[in-house]
């Protein structure tokens, strides 16, 4: 049987999907609306079933990520659910989510902090480490301009934002708007099966839009790599 897990992040629906053959099972909050999302969760009443015909399943990502150097503490951007930055840093990690729910399911480890990226309730230059583990994919793209703007802002002289991502191009077929990535992910001392599901915006959000919209915001731009249907990027605040 699959199982979903449904948080509301910043006015966007997503869906955390384990790998299964039976899409037509999958399911999606019943809103778009945060706080309407935040009151079916409340009542339970939280999903209904997605037609299989709106669905594209991609090839399942195998995502290296490899342990890195971090001074003080390392914010996690909508570090609930799988966690991976916790699992990797563990009480290292500063993880905020919009849900209750999903950083009450995550691992164990990081503090937690139920927090809206896009006002970050942190003094300027707070961390010298950011990092955002398939995350983006679920914000709208109205407001990935004023993630970065406080990422940014939180961050120290020289402190670095550290961004795994889905490539979403443009939709070739309309009709079908949510996107499911099923996902292998390597840390250093484990594997983890996992998958995410995302509405497919209208517009690409691909490596080059986040590149631009980095250098737009004031990052700059350190490592950029594109691998299948997922990217990393490393930017740095000058």
């Amino acid at each position: 049987m699959i199982r979903c897990i449904f948080v509301a992040i910043l006015a966007s629906v997503i869906i955390t999907i384990l790998p299964s053959d039976n899409i037509a099972n999958e399911c999606l909050p019943n809103s778009n609306n945060t706080n309407n999302s935040q009151e079916n969760e409340q009542k339970g009443n939280h999903h209904k079933k997605i037609s299989p015909e709106r669905t594209y399943r991609f090839e399942t990502q195998i995502v290296d990520v490899e342990d890195f150097d971090a001074e003080g503490y390392i914010l996690a951007i909508g570090g609930g659910g799988e966690g991976i930055i916790g699992q990797l840093k563990g009480n290292q990690v500063i993880s905020i989510d919009i849900s209750r729910r999903e950083l009450e399911e995550s691992h164990p480890g990081p503090l937690k902090i139920i927090m809206d990226a896009r006002d970050l309730l942190f003094l300027d230059d707070s961390f010298n480490t950011a990092a955002s583990f398939f995350t983006l994919c679920y914000i709208s793209g109205e407001d990935h301009e004023k993630v970065f703007q406080e990422v940014l802002r939180v961050l120290a002289s020289q402190g670095k934002f550290l961004i795994w991502d889905v490539v979403l191009k443009e939709r070739k077929d309309k009709a079908k708007d949510i996107a499911i990535f099923p996902l292998l992910v390597r840390l250093p001392n484990k594997e983890i099966n996992t998958g995410y599901g995302v509405h497919w915006p209208e517009k690409s959000h691909d490596l080059s839009y986040y590149i631009q919209l980095s250098k737009r915001v004031g990052f700059e731009i350190v490592v950029k790599k594109e691998q299948g249907q997922w990217f990393y990027l490393e930017l740095k605040k000058p």
